[in-house]
């Protein structure tokens, strides 16, 4: 079977053939193993729509480079599956960045995470996004001088997102840290830290079950297809994993485009460029995701001029994608790129992005407060002496520092505003009604409910007895004090010492 839409090579052979690919392993394949950016119009005009690569040594792979080829594999769940299972007998599989399961049990599994999002409508998310972006921005207001990625951008998904859980701030600052340590270039650093994340979000659905309320986690758990403890804390990890480092590095793309381009900032400024059309501008030319993993083969296949196997993993190359010219007729101009949505950062088919809408108000409420806040603000290094991050499937910023008029005024207390309770604390709890009658000292009504006004006297309560030290219920002796059992969240808590 033929799919695809993939060139040939000069010589006329398929762009699939392993003799033509870069010579990176021994075997030919593009060993992505081995780090470092890649050329991808190079590569397009190569290897057409995708390239044989090593995800690991030995391990083979396929890189979809072209815009088609990659719409095909998202959209296709005869051809390609989002289960890694079935490939996993073979070797270790690749990440996976959506639900491993096609058809009923992905709608199964996805319905409660769509609609605990929809339950979090713009008037809810939009005032807790200013409020995390007022404190994180607040805090570097007097200085005239901020990293917008490390100060902002990196911890303000992490506390958004843990109010919307009903926690109070402190596990907001420990989830951002354990985010920050999980980019760590230690090995051992980072997965400490994605042990961490686990935990926390163990904990999380532990206490939710305890303790429901109405908060995101609520909805999810409460949802009619009833998920399990396990299927919620994989729904709420795949829902931070995937989402919290792409909403961290849009919010920094957006923001460095911004700064290094005086049209765009004048044409968002003024209204010309709306706030949807430039979060797409920058989806198509800077996107935070350039590589991302999560399809097999299920079945021997011909695609793109290429032979697959079945059970071989696909990458999707959505950098190269977005550059492809038979789609990238816009350039890098905002725009002639504005309205157009048809990029496929947020993916598409079955396995589309369930918070596209959510995180689109996040990233314009956090860009908005930043260009509101930070008056004057400009580039403090020259664009080209920023920093990427080594990283093969995420294209943000290490730091992007800048200067602005600073405010000059440092307030006394360093220290975060007032914690927060629980979500559980917001219900106003009523007040005991005043008893009536003799016994209480409080007039009686008479004449069908009338009151009549008179003076009462109040008689001193007796003084009572201290009740004898002894044993047993006779002496009414207090019962041994119950300690509270600190749950999972609160041990992560306890045992959490923050960076610096």
């Amino acid at each position: 079977m033929y799919q695809g839409t993939g060139p040939t090579d000069h010589e006329g052979t398929a762009s699939g053939d392993g003799a033509g690919r870069c010579p990176y392993s021994e075997d030919g394949a593009l060993a992505l193993h081995r780090g470092g950016e890649l050329p991808w119009r190079q590569l397009r005009e190569r290897h057409g729509g995708l390239v044989p690569v090593e995800l690991g040594p030995g391990v083979p792979g396929w890189l979809l480079l072209g815009y088609k080829e990659n719409l095909q594999a998202l959209r296709d769940q005869t051809y390609f599956s989002a289960d890694p299972r079935p490939w996993r007998s073979t070797g270790s599989p690749a990440r996976s960045g959506a639900l491993g399961h096609d058809g009923a049990e992905h709608q199964r599994l996805r319905a409660p995470i769509v609609e605990a999002l929809a339950a979090v409508g713009t008037a809810q998310l939009v005032p807790v996004v200013e409020r995390a972006a007022v404190h994180l921005l607040g805090r570097a207001a007097a200085d005239g001088s901020a990293d917008l990625i490390g100060q902002y951008a990196a911890p303000l998904p992490a506390m958004v997102f843990n109010e919307l859980f009903g926690l109070p701030d402190e596990y907001g600052r420990l989830l951002a840290d354990i985010a920050e340590r999980s980019w760590s270039a230690d090995p051992r650093e980072a997965a400490d830290a994605g042990d961490s994340v686990r935990g926390y979000f163990r904990g999380l659905v532990e206490r939710k079950r305890r303790e429901p309320g109405e908060d995101l986690v609520g909805h999810l758990l409460a949802h009619p297809n009833a998920l399990t403890d396990e299927e919620a804390v994989e729904a709420l990890s795949m829902l931070w994993a995937t989402g919290h480092e792409a909403t961290t590095h849009l919010i920094g793309n957006a923001l460095l485009k911004l700064l290094e381009d005086p049209n765009v900032w004048t044409a968002y400024l003024g209204g010309t460029l709306t706030p949807e059309d430039f979060i797409d501008y920058v989806m198509w030319t800077d996107s935070p995701i350039q590589v991302l993993a999560g399809r097999y083969s299920t079945m021997d296949i011909r695609f793109s001029g290429a032979h697959i196997r079945k059970g071989e993993p696909l990458l999707f190359g959505l950098a190269s994608a977005h550059t492809d010219p038979s789609v990238s007729r816009g350039g890098d101009d905002a725009m002639a790129l504005a309205g157009n949505r048809s990029h496929l950062a947020w993916g598409a088919g079955a396995h589309r992005c369930p918070a596209t809408a959510f995180s689109r108000e996040m990233v314009r409420t956090a860009i908005d407060m930043a260009v509101d806040r930070l008056r004057g603000m400009v580039l403090a290094v020259e664009p080209a002496d920023l920093r990427r991050r080594p990283s093969l499937s995420v294209h943000g910023l290490e730091e992007l520092p800048v200067w602005f008029t600073a405010t000059g005024e440092r307030t006394e207390r360093q220290e975060p505003p007032q914690e927060r309770g629980p979500m559980r604390t917001w219900i106003r709890r009523r007040r005991r009604p005043v008893a009536q009658g003799a016994r209480y000292q409080a007039p009686l009504s008479r004449e069908g409910g009338r009151e009549e006004a008179e003076t009462v006297v109040a008689v001193p309560e007796p003084k009572r007895r201290r009740a004898p030290q002894g044993a047993g219920a006779r002496y009414q002796a207090p019962f041994a004090k119950q300690e509270d059992v600190p749950d999972p969240l609160d041990r992560l808590l306890a045992t959490w010492t923050p960076r610096g």
